[in-house]
């Protein structure tokens, strides 16, 4: 295959998946080897970067895919609305924080972390697939939640490393993130009427490890 035509099958590949694909999987459904894979992805990058074109390519934890460029991303919501991203409420940014910096991480964690209960955040973030439970129980058979990588592709991560890249957690969380949250300082958090403050007993009877039942599954 020429280099021209190798370079223009990846984009088809990359196009017709619409997900992350490792250059190993590239390299057999194109019947090349690796290294020829990753020359021709670094000539593709070259030639989508130029400023007369709409996408590009993003290493993601999982692979490689095609993206929108940032500044175009708007407009795909605005002609499929059902498309444009949802926001994400402040609480939900907050707990995300939390599981980010310390997975995994139990709902009492967070709970205690966070001073209210977060069961419902935590649903909603299960639902968008943000987050999701680890094979692992803990030792009164809690339940320890992590990302996904798809965490990683909202916030235009490469890996769970990058957060720790200078000015990157204010970029990711800027509405919630401490400098210190990793030594326990308070995280800012905005009042929500649906999220109620846990009292000591609350969060007592809240933790198997402190003698309250297991949380609920969901």
């Amino acid at each position: 295959m020429e280099a021209w035509e190798l370079k223009a099958a990846i984009e088809a590949v990359l196009i017709g998946v619409n997900r992350p694909v490792s250059v190993r999987a590239l390299a057999e459904a194109l019947d090349g080897d690796e290294r020829t894979i990753e020359d021709a992805l670094r000539e593709l990058e070259a030639d989508l970067s130029a400023a007369d074109r709409g996408v590009q390519v993003r290493h993601r934890a999982n692979g490689i895919r095609l993206e929108v460029k940032p500044q175009f991303a708007d407009r795909i919501g605005r002609a499929i609305p059902e498309w444009a991203p949802k926001p994400i409420s402040s609480q939900a940014l907050e707990t995300l924080a939390i599981i980010a910096m310390k997975q995994p991480v139990t709902i009492a964690d967070i709970n205690a972390i966070r001073g209210v209960e977060s069961v419902g955040t935590l649903q909603t973030l299960r639902n968008r697939k943000l987050v999701a439970r680890t094979a692992q129980l803990g030792p009164h058979r809690e339940k320890y939640w992590r990302t996904t990588p798809l965490f990683l592709e909202t916030f235009n991560l490469a890996s769970l490393n990058d957060l720790y890249q200078e000015g990157r957690l204010e970029e990711v969380f800027p509405s919630v993130y401490s400098a210190k949250l990793g030594e326990e300082e308070e995280v800012e958090r905005a009042d929500d009427p649906a999220e109620k403050p846990l009292s000591p007993a609350t969060l007592e009877a809240s933790d198997p490890a402190l003698g309250g039942p297991e949380e609920e599954p969901f």
